[in-house]
């Protein structure tokens, strides 16, 4: 546990450190999620507590995007601490595109959780439009992981944003399954101020894992650092985080 936290620490240090360079653009953040499950052999909910950063370096026509996240969970859902942490490098195609490629790596405990995939934003005026392709194993359930999923963020200003997303992920193990997830949030950004508040609904479902279906509701608040939520957005700050990509529960 302590190793989980001094790595995921680390690179919350880096987010929080990142002002003191000009063109860096990122925020850190802390949430409550509640998450209610029900399937055909047990019910159960329990409320978790999340602490997350990230940052956008530009480095020339590519952009370093670090992010990760310290989650803390003890209810009847789990009871552990999962450190988690991506890494990604894109460019930008024209004024319009954002392409590249990321890995993730999850730590919960007595598992490892990696992964690699592919990425691209479209910039449409106030609309982004994002989709990713990912591949992981987990050590622990000896499974291979794949996932689609594809985000729409609406910016009704630029420091107020309306989200929808739509997921698909698929497990390779002893128990094959796929598990369909949607969500639905938003940000709001205060005038004159760095401070934003969030929240996102997110529901799953998987008929192959005793008829699983998920309820979540997470809310928060955030600090950016380096411009509007808009421009954190098309900075390359708001990419896929490793607990964004697999819709099993597993991170």
């Amino acid at each position: 546990m302590k190793t989980q936290l001094f790595a995921a620490a680390a690179i919350l240090a880096v987010a929080v450190s990142a002002p003191a360079f000009a063109q860096n653009i990122g925020s850190v953040g802390a949430a409550v999620n509640y998450n209610n499950i029900d399937s055909d052999v047990a019910n159960a909910d329990g409320t978790s507590v999340k602490i997350d950063g990230s940052v956008a370096v530009p480095t020339g026509a590519w952009t370093v995007t670090l992010n990760g996240d310290v989650s803390i969970s003890d209810n009847d859902i789990a009871d552990e601490t999962v450190a988690s942490g991506a890494a990604h490098l894109t460019t930008t195609v024209g004024d319009s595109w954002r392409v590249g490629g990321f890995t993730a790596l999850s730590r919960p405990q007595n598992d490892t959780l990696w992964a690699v995939g592919a990425e691209a934003q479209k910039y449409l005026g106030n609309v982004t439009l994002t989709g990713l392709a990912a591949y992981g194993q987990s050590n622990d359930l000896d499974a291979d992981l794949w996932t689609v999923r594809g985000t729409a963020n609406y910016f009704v200003s630029d420091d107020f944003r309306l989200d929808a997303g739509l997921g698909y992920s698929k497990i390779d193990s002893s128990i094959d399954a796929d598990a369909w997830d949607v969500n639905l949030g938003g940000e709001y950004k205060f005038a004159n101020s760095g401070w934003s508040t969030f929240g996102k609904y997110t529901h799953t479902e998987s008929e192959d894992l005793a008829d699983l279906k998920s309820d979540a509701v997470k809310v928060g608040v955030r600090y950016t650092f380096g411009g509007s939520l808009k421009a954190r957005n098309t900075s390359g700050a708001d990419l896929a985080t490793a607990g964004d990509l697999f819709g099993f529960g597993v991170r």
